[in-house]
């Protein structure tokens, strides 16, 4: 997990919230396993589609949210014109992500987001 989101997890009193960054975190884990590897297992596939269904769900219920703190966020100085969370999300399958350069650098612009909104939402 990410250094930093685990820390602003421990100051999160949303379960809900805190579901919604484990789960994204799982699946950027496992984005990274597939696209360095150049290709995906059919058990990595089955847990890519799972994982991205349940983020779907998750994901329309912050999207607001999220939304002010992925505005902010710029990939090579370039303000970002579509959410990276949806963006990732729309990938249809496993294997798509293998050799995508350009979903991986949305990946740390959706991170620098969900930390934005945990920090916002932390409790002291």
């Amino acid at each position: 997990m990410n250094p930093v989101t685990r820390r602003l997890l421990e100051r999160i009193d949303d379960p809900d919230l805190a579901d919604f960054a484990l789960a994204w975190d799982a699946l950027e884990e496992l984005v990274v396993r597939i696209y360095r590897a150049g290709t995906c297992s059919a058990d990595e596939a089955k847990v890519f589609t799972e994982r991205r269904r349940a983020l779907l769900e998750g994901h329309g219920r912050w999207a607001d949210a999220l939304e002010g703190h992925w505005r902010e966020v710029r990939i090579d100085a370039t303000p970002l014109r579509a959410s990276p969370f949806a963006l990732v999300l729309a990938v249809p399958e496993a294997q798509s992500v293998a050799g995508d350069w350009e979903l991986m650098r949305t990946l740390p612009a959706a991170r620098e987001a969900l930390n934005g909104l945990l920090l916002e939402r932390a409790v002291d």
